[in-house]
């Protein structure tokens, strides 16, 4: 059962955004799943390559857009995006080195899925009011 199940107090109001938050949060729940279940090493691995290509795409866009509408949390957001990227690649090394683990994928879930929930509520809704005023 998903941690985080997507609905409208997630959405930001920009479709585009709104549907790469959603499938980011699919997959992030995707993999606290598959490591709490013990599921195995090449499901693991192709959500986590999935996550490390989307998140960085997503971020790149999300990130120019910010720029674009000179949004005034234009670099807390960046600063907010390295975290979460740094995270990541602490749980891919710790994935690599070790495996699954009970205590991975509660930092998955709070870490990256809780803290992405949050970043979408706090940061990423500020992008749109600015979008509304050019």
């Amino acid at each position: 059962m998903p941690l985080v199940i997507w609905n409208d107090s997630l959405a930001i109001g920009i479709p585009e955004i709104d549907h790469q938050h959603k499938q980011l949060i699919e997959q992030l729940n995707a993999l606290v799943d598959a490591m709490h279940t013990n599921r195995g090493k090449e499901e693991i691995n192709r959500i986590v390559q999935f996550l490390d290509l989307y998140v960085g795409q997503h971020f790149y866009f999300e990130e120019r857009c910010m720029h674009r509408y000179k949004c005034p949390v234009a670099s807390d957001n960046e600063a907010a995006h390295s975290k979460f990227m740094k995270t990541l690649v602490e749980v891919k090394d710790e994935l690599r080195k070790n495996g699954s683990s009970l205590s991975l994928a509660i930092k998955v879930n709070e870490q990256l899925l809780d803290w992405f929930v949050n970043h979408i509520k706090k940061i990423d809704r500020e992008l749109k009011p600015c979008m509304n005023k050019l």
